[in-house]
C-alpha cells in the first residue's frame, strides 16, 4: 500500500522515536503498520522487544541483502511500511528511497543540524533525478519555540519543504521507549500532512 521512509544521514535526531510513534498513529487509525529497522543498532527491534505484546504492531529487522523485496513483501495486504533508516549508510538509503511514497528527514534545530541537512538533501534530489517525483519533507523535532536557536534554525529551513507540525522535545517521547506510544497528537498531525501522498499515482486505465 504505502512506504514511509524516514531518514537522514545524521544520528541522533529522533528517527527512530518518529517511526515507532508515526506506527501507533496508523493502528489508530485502523491501517495495518509495519517497522522496517534498517538501523545496525536495531532500536526499533530493541523498542518492540522489550514491549511484547503491547506494542500493538509488527517491528522486523532488515535483511540487508534484499530490502527491496522485503519491502515489497511487507506493504502487501493493505500494509503501511514505515522504515527507520540507518545514519551515514548512502547505500541503505539509496535503496529505501528508490520505493518510498513519503520520505520524512527529521532535524533537530541547531545550527549544527541545519548544516548537516545538506548532504541528505543532496542524496534525495539525485534519488528524485533517477525515480521521478519524491515527497520528501523536512520535520522539526525536539523544537522549543521559545528558544531562540531553534527559531533561528526555522528561519535558515525557509524555503524548504518543511512540515507545519514541530515536534517538541517532551518527556513523553523520551519515556516512550519499550512501550506502545500514547502521546500522538503531535504525530497525527505530521499524518495528516502527509497522509495525500500515501497512494501512489493511479494511471486511469
Amino acid at each position: 500500500m504505502s512506504i514511509i521512509a524516514i531518514m537522514s544521514l545524521k544520528g541522533g535526531v529522533g528517527k527512530t522515536t518518529s517511526a515507532m510513534h508515526l506506527a501507533a498513529v496508523a493502528r489508530t487509525a485502523r491501517m495495518k503498520p509495519v517497522v522496517l529497522d534498517c538501523d545496525s543498532e536495531s532500536s526499533a527491534h530493541r523498542w518492540a522487544a522489550r514491549a511484547g505484546e503491547g506494542m500493538g504492531f509488527e517491528v522486523h529487522l532488515a535483511n540487508r541483502d534484499k530490502i527491496a523485496v522485503q519491502l515489497r513483501e511487507l506493504e502487501t495486504g493493505g500494509r503501511v511500511v514505515i522504515v527507520d533508516t540507518p545514519p551515514n549508510n548512502r547505500e541503505i538509503i539509496a535503496r529505501v528511497g528508490q520505493l518510498a511514497n513519503v520520505v520524512i528527514v527529521p532535524v533537530n534545530p541547531t545550527g549544527l543540524d541545519v548544516d548537516r541537512l545538506q548532504p541528505t538533501l543532496e542524496l534525495l534530489a539525485d534519488l528524485e533525478a533517477a525515480r521521478g517525483e519524491l515527497a520528501a519533507y523536512i520535520l522539526l523535532s525536539k523544537f522549543n519555540p521559545q528558544r531562540r536557536l531553534d527559531r533561528e534554525a526555522e528561519e535558515a529551513l525557509t524555503g524548504f519543504p518543511v512540515l507545519k507540525q514541530r515536534i517538541r522535545g517532551l518527556q513523553a517521547y523520551a519515556e516512550a521507549f519499550g512501550g506502545m506510544p500514547n502521546y500522538l497528537d503531535e504525530y497525527k498531525a505530521v499524518w495528516k500532512e502527509v497522509r495525500g501522498d500515501l497512494e501512489p499515482a493511479r494511471t486511469p486505465a
